[in-house]
């Protein structure tokens, strides 16, 4: 019996020490790990919301305190002007790794303009890539139909001729799809799972460290976005004819000035130099852009420059590798000035 009751308190022992860790750990997350809330939708502008009107915290890579606005976007807390681009791209252009104003639609609109309108509507969002966004022009499009332009942002060039063409399906536009709406249809039950994620951002964080190890198993796919390091030679006919149609594509959805931002990868170099990663594929892009007048803003010449001169690395954060990740302060600072550029 004494055996069994030391077992018992033993137990109960590592319990509470178990639950004392994971409620201090979990407070801890309020301070640097939080993040918003995703609401899917299948027709869109993109492929889902942030819960509107929330809040999120994000410092594991850089820092930043995020306020989603009504609509479900990153946006700074500002009536929207009458005239006004549309900002697209994924993760580096929703910017949650740097604090809003310094994010390059931010800058852009302090830039250009002194009206303390927004007058650059951010609607980044995790994982819509190049083609995703090109799969969702008919959303931005219903969407936003009075807006100038639209810019969108991407890291990579390197799709092959099947990629590009995919990336003329479109997913549609609902325009009753609305993030109210959505929330207006969720089940108790679906509420209730928000509720609990946004008081237990602990979970939410082993839950996306789950998935981010099960994805490194995956096998990359021969159809999508082609690692840099393994397509170097020289592109065939095949490519540029899709590309040249993806491009007539989408000038024939609209006559809007659209702008493509390419910004590289980089690799710091033992000799201390850095590399900006090519695919090749800037020269096609501008030929073909320029063609269906498209404007193509490549940040190589400006990255590289920049490291030259004043030893600054695009990627990577004080609490991060330089050179790996998302763009930081710097490189968001230099793209916004590249495309005042382009639209002054």
């Amino acid at each position: 019996m004494h055996d069994l009751n030391t077992i018992l308190k033993q137990t109960a022992g590592w319990i509470a020490a178990i639950l004392i860790a994971a409620f201090i750990c979990n407070t801890a997350c309020f301070a640097f790990y939080n993040p918003c809330q995703d609401i899917p939708r299948a027709q869109g502008s993109t492929t889902g919301y942030l819960l509107p009107e929330s809040g999120g915290v994000y410092g594991l890579e850089g820092y930043c305190i995020a306020h989603v606005d009504e609509n479900g976007y990153v946006n700074r807390d500002m009536e929207r002007s009458d005239d006004y681009y549309v900002v697209a791209g994924a993760s580096h252009t929703e910017g949650l790794f740097i604090p809003f104003k310094y994010r390059f639609s931010d800058r852009l609109n302090d830039i250009l303009y002194d009206d303390d309108k927004l007058h650059f509507v951010n609607i980044g969002k995790s994982g819509n890539y190049f083609s995703v966004v090109l799969q969702h022009l008919d959303g931005i499009l219903g969407e936003f139909p009075d807006a100038k332009g639209i810019i969108i942002e991407t890291d990579s060039l390197a799709y092959d001729t099947k990629a590009l063409y995919d990336s003329m399906i479109q997913a549609g536009y609902d325009p009753d799809e609305t993030a109210s709406s959505i929330l207006s249809q969720y089940s108790a039950k679906q509420k209730a799972v928000i509720r609990t994620k946004q008081a237990l951002p602990l979970i939410r964080e082993l839950h996306k460290q789950y998935f981010t190890y099960l994805d490194s198993k995956k096998a990359p796919s021969e159809s999508d976005i082609l690692d840099p390091e393994f397509w170097q030679s020289e592109y065939d006919g095949d490519f540029e004819e899709a590309l040249d149609t993806l491009m007539g594509y989408i000038r024939s959805r609209t006559d809007k000035r659209i702008i493509i931002l390419f910004h590289p990868a980089v690799r710091l170099e033992a000799d201390g130099s850095m590399t900006c990663l090519s695919n090749n594929a800037e020269d096609y892009y501008k030929r073909v852009c320029q063609n269906h007048n498209i404007d193509f803003i490549d940040m190589t010449d400006t990255f590289t420059e920049a490291y030259v001169k004043d030893h600054i690395i695009p990627y990577g954060f004080s609490n991060t590798t330089p050179g790996d990740g998302h763009i930081n302060r710097a490189a968001h600072e230099m793209i916004a000035e590249k495309i005042a550029e382009v639209l002054r």
